[in-house]
């Protein structure tokens, strides 16, 4: 007789011919009951039109996805089946998953271009302005990939003035969305002096470019400082990105093409402008020669030049008048000094002694006698003639 066995022998036996048998499995089919726990793993069920199967995939592997799962989207799943001993049902232990196909990848997409969408993450009126003439610019790329060299050489050929700073970042695979998300937080963070922050790397498959379509990366790239521009793959490729970032551009070197003056055509400008500039000049001076001389012939300008000359003719006038008067002047009081000169000489006693007067004085007394009877007899007086004085005394 067989003997029997617990249950948990059983189950034991049986999950090990079960993971022995099945180490390895490569299924494809739908989610569904998709749950996003709180410890970060993922739960959910495989199923076709047939059969389901549980599954699970550890945050430990989760964080490697290029998608965000959900219920509905048809998946390619690799892992091992285990056997979960306490229920006795058996699970697919997921390693790595990917969306079936392109039209998975591009259904989710679309999902997310919509949610981002409505959001307003899309919208012109958050986009900021580039500067005219960057002079520090970021470039986040492979530091060895041929996206960096692209950029580079179109940078030197149109504004080699220009200082690019690169900050290394994984472009593609597990891990490249988080690489790209501390690159620009970096960048906004330690270089606030950054114009513009560059993201670019060359084309390549919806699954090599799927790092692009990442949500965190799409809010990061909105949440940055620094103006972000988008370059990733080929001019037909489109990513989550390049909507959500300031600028678009199709390829790396078109990157460079639109965020650089070219610096032959600033000189032709330059140029031009100097040429134009001369001529402007040329022309503002010969048309204010001809204004000068229409003012010169005008008959009001002409009439205060008259006038000018009438005033000075006057001027003249009266300088002339003036030196006439003043001549009369000075004749008419030249008359009357001769003539008071001829009333004071004759008024002189000097000239009336001269005629033959004389003048009798007592020196004594200090008088002047001007009549006979002021002298007495035997009285001391002094003659005084032209020519000199002498000394008598009266009888």
């Amino acid at each position: 007789m067989i003997k029997p066995v617990s249950i948990s022998e059983l189950t034991r036996e049986i999950k090990t011919i079960i993971e022995e048998e099945f180490s390895y499995v490569y299924v494809t089919g739908e989610i569904s009951n998709f749950k996003d726990h709180s410890s970060g793993h993922y739960y959910f069920t495989l199923k076709d039109d047939k059969a389901q199967i549980n599954a699970i995939m550890w945050s430990s592997r989760n964080k490697d996805l290029i998608f965000k799962p959900e219920s509905g989207m048809k998946v390619t799943a690799k892992g091992r089946i285990t056997l979960y001993e306490t229920r006795g049902s058996y699970q697919i232990d997921v390693f790595e998953m990917l969306p079936a196909g392109e039209g998975e990848l591009q259904m989710a997409f679309e999902r997310l271009k919509q949610k981002l969408f409505d959001e307003g993450l899309f919208s012109d009126i958050h986009k900021k302005e580039l500067p005219e003439f960057p002079e520090r610019v970021g470039v986040i790329t492979s530091g060895t990939g041929a996206a960096l060299q692209d950029f580079i050489r179109v940078t030197e050929k149109r504004f080699p003035v220009t200082k690019l700073m690169l900050f290394p970042a994984n472009m593609q695979g597990a891990g490249s969305a988080e690489s790209v998300i501390k690159a620009i937080k970096q960048a906004n963070k330690n270089y606030p002096e950054i114009d513009i922050l560059v993201i670019t790397r060359g084309g390549g498959s919806i699954e090599d470019l799927w790092t692009f379509n990442d949500e965190v990366l799409a809010r990061a790239i909105f949440d940055s400082e620094i103006p972000v521009v988008s370059a990733i793959g080929h001019e037909i490729d489109f990513t989550i990105s390049d909507f959500v970032a300031d600028l678009r551009a199709p390829t790396p070197s078109a990157a460079a093409e639109m965020i650089f003056p070219d610096k032959n055509e600033l000189l032709r400008n330059l140029n031009d402008y100097g040429s134009e500039l001369r001529n402007t000049v040329r022309d503002k001076i010969a048309n204010l020669k001809k204004y000068l001389d229409s003012i010169s012939g005008n008959y009001y300008i002409r009439r205060v030049t008259d006038i000018i000359n009438e005033y000075n003719f006057r001027l003249d006038e009266i300088n002339r008048k003036m030196d006439s008067e003043v001549s009369d002047s000075f004749r008419n009081m030249k008359n009357i000094l001769d003539t008071s000169e001829k009333i004071l000489n004759s008024l002189n006693p000097d000239m009336v002694l001269k005629r033959g007067f004389t003048i009798i004085s007592i020196p004594e007394k200090d008088k002047i006698i001007t009549r006979k009877k002021m002298l007495a007899k035997n009285e001391a007086v002094k003659i005084r003639f032209y020519d000199g004085e002498v000394d008598a005394v009266t009888k």
